[in-house]
């Protein structure tokens, strides 16, 4: 049997900060998840708003298809389009590159919570449109 590497990512952080589940307020809806990273922005204009965000590694289905929308074109980042998200949330899929070893089924996804009256053009939507679109998988060297 041979081991099995998730390759490294990149993404442009700049306007995130790593954070415990903790202080994310997400420590009970991360028990028993392999959790990457947490991370955590602010706008601070004439309230202070918030969106976190906890990177996961998951396994994907192949009998159901997803459905998702590209985050941006050449993007590998996909936003899931379910209906059964909670409001204020938002969730994307990163399927891991496929293996010489043949097909897998690991991801990375992310799921964000904001604030329910938070638009598509508000500056959290931009800053996560941005942290997803700026994804890129890194193969592992040899």
């Amino acid at each position: 049997m041979s081991d099995l590497v998730l390759p490294a990512f990149m993404m442009d952080c700049r306007d995130w900060m790593v954070v415990s589940a903790e202080e994310a307020g997400l420590a009970s809806d991360l028990d028993d998840v392999p959790t990457v990273a947490v991370l955590s922005t602010m706008v601070i204009d004439d309230d202070i708003r918030e969106a976190t965000g906890a990177l996961t590694v998951g396994l994907l289905d192949d009998d159901e298809p997803l459905d998702t929308r590209q985050v941006a074109p050449g993007a590998e980042a996909l936003e899931l389009l379910d209906t059964d998200a909670e409001p204020g949330t938002r969730r994307y899929v990163m399927p891991a590159p496929t293996m010489i070893d043949g097909p897998q089924n690991l991801a990375l996804l992310a799921e964000f919570v904001l604030e329910d009256s938070v638009s598509s053009e508000d500056e959290l939507s931009r800053r996560i449109d941005a942290l997803m679109s700026s994804f890129r998988w890194q193969s592992v060297a040899a």
